[in-house]
């Protein structure tokens, strides 16, 4: 049975992969909170480095890392760039520097990023592995960073994995802030602009596939097979009234956050106004990634 550590495991990807590992690999867990009695879960600071060394000198041996440690947009609000590097940049240089000169590096390393790497721009609608990289907030310039900290000291071991915005049925947040406000629903000018999403399952089956050697280490997207517009979204959610807002009035907000370089403003009013696709054929050439939006919300009929 293989043995994997699991950073992060009590946010919301974190748990949800543990309950499908558990059943046939021996998973042991990382996090800085309070941990469930049902996993081998471990209380360990990972800014902390002398907490790491002593984690790293008396742990043993682990088959796969798959490392989801990150301060994202929402739990970052108010927190400027070096407390996002502390996070998403330096634990993972602490834990791995500390596996490494205990001669415990593991086989495999498992590294959530975001397709957030790319920084949307109003005239690109489609960004793949090979596209230019222009990340706009703090989250994304230190996944970024941790990225490259890895394929300049572990390429060979490394699947770096692109999570498009990712949902299931009990975490609709990443669909709901695109076309809700509140309780009130919104589209943007026709509604046809299209993105990409990444259910929970489709992340399961993709780390999966990995622990199996199904998939090469790399750089991979990861999206459901299939691209969305708004006017879908808001048909999956049954929405009965929907208020209209002009594509030209969000235009004006991206030009103003560019005006007064507000990352805010930029990066939240891109999304609405242009496609953004970015497709996992790579990681789809490897293995099947089923898992659509009316598999985990409801019928559509």
């Amino acid at each position: 049975m293989k043995k994997i550590l699991l950073t992060g495991s009590n946010g919301f990807i974190g748990s949800n992969l543990f309950h499908q590992l558990k059943e046939h690999t021996s998973v042991t867990c990382i996090d800085y909170s309070s941990g469930s009695t049902e996993k081998d879960f471990i209380n360990l600071d990972l800014t902390d480095i002398n907490q790491v060394k002593d984690f790293a000198y008396n742990c043993a041996h682990f088959d796969v890392l798959i490392f989801l440690v990150g301060l994202a947009h929402a739990k970052g609000k108010g927190k400027d760039l070096p407390e996002f590097k502390k996070i998403n940049y330096q634990t993972l240089v602490n834990l791995l520097s500390a596996l490494e000169n205990n001669n415990k590096l593991p086989r495999k390393i498992i590294f959530a990023s975001t397709i957030s790497v790319y920084g949307e721009k109003l005239h690109q609608n489609v960004y793949n592995e090979e596209s230019d990289k222009n990340p706009f907030s703090p989250y994304a310039v230190t996944k970024l960073e941790a990225e490259q900290y890895l394929l300049d000291n572990f390429a060979e071991k490394s699947w770096i994995l692109r999570f498009a915005p990712v949902y299931s049925s009990d975490f609709l947040l990443n669909i709901n802030r695109r076309i809700r406000m509140g309780s009130k629903f919104y589209r943007v000018g026709k509604g046809s602009r299209k993105l990409s999403l990444c259910n929970i399952e489709n992340i399961r089956v993709a780390v999966e596939a990995i622990i199996k050697d199904k998939v090469p280490a790399g750089i991979y997207n990861l999206s459901d097979q299939k691209e969305y517009t708004y006017n879908e979204l808001l048909r999956w959610q049954k929405s009965n009234w929907v208020l209209p807002i002009p594509a030209f009035s969000v235009r004006l907000l991206y030009y103003l956050g560019k005006f007064f370089n507000s990352t805010f403003l930029k990066e939240n009013s891109v999304k609405l106004i242009s496609d953004n696709v970015f497709p996992s054929d790579k990681i789809r050439s490897y293995v099947e990634l089923p898992s659509v939006i009316n598999d985990v919300i409801f019928d559509n009929d």
